[in-house]
């Protein structure tokens, strides 16, 4: 098992982490996604709220609610859209913003992950308001500037790891060895632990039937 650690650790190397001018475009494409979350698509949420009475925490109001607030088909639909523009940008965000924010430190590819980053932001910005107002097809372009970022965080990621790759199969062919060393080499030894293991259980129940389960009935009584 050392020899194979030592070779892992050979494989591997320190990578310096160093922030380029450029990480600051990311950064900002960031602000820019936040902003957009808690402030472009949040307002229409506050508007339709108010003028629905629709009060948080409620996402989705009920049919009941819809009629005890007495509210009109279209103050349904206006303020379903705004509630489903600001639910599906959380969503994306949540899983995306994470994973730009990390590409964009391989200094390689941190200008490409910028403007990648400032295409989704447009188009998701499109896209939510978009939405509001019936038009959906706009935003998808989005998919372009998240699959290429998906991309090179993929490729810099495997870039990354190759010298490591060698030391892991190692590690993995000396834990394999050490699993099938410490396996029973009996398939007597595996049936003898097995009819040990029901007997105990066995006795657990019995003991439990015979015990603890008429104390439990007579408390009841």
């Amino acid at each position: 098992e050392q020899p194979a650690r030592d070779t892992m650790a050979e494989a591997s190397s320190v990578v310096p982490l160093v922030v380029t001018p450029e990480y600051g475009l990311v950064v900002l494409v960031g602000v820019a996604m936040f902003l957009l979350q808690q402030i472009v698509l949040v307002l229409p949420v506050v508007k339709q709220r108010i003028s629905t009475g629709i009060k948080a925490p409620t996402l989705y109001p009920r049919d009941g609610q819809i009629k005890e607030l007495k509210l009109a088909p279209y103050q349904v639909e206006n303020y379903m859209r705004a509630q489903r523009a600001h639910q599906n940008n959380v969503e994306f965000t949540s899983v995306f913003m994470a994973l730009f924010l990390v590409t964009g430190l391989f200094p390689e590819v941190t200008l490409h992950v910028a403007l990648a980053g400032a295409w989704v932001v447009l188009f998701r910005l499109l896209g939510g308001v978009g939405y509001l107002f019936g038009v959906r097809q706009i935003g998808s372009l989005f998919h372009l500037g998240e699959l290429y970022i998906l991309y090179l965080a993929a490729t810099q990621a495997y870039a990354l790891a190759t010298p490591a790759l060698p030391g892991l199969l190692a590690a993995c062919s000396s834990a394999v060895a050490a699993m099938r060393e410490a396996a029973p080499k009996d398939l007597d030894e595996v049936k003898a632990g097995a009819a040990f293991a029901y007997a105990t259980a066995l006795d657990s129940l019995k003991t439990f039937q015979a015990e603890v389960l008429p104390k439990a009935m007579r408390r009841e009584l």
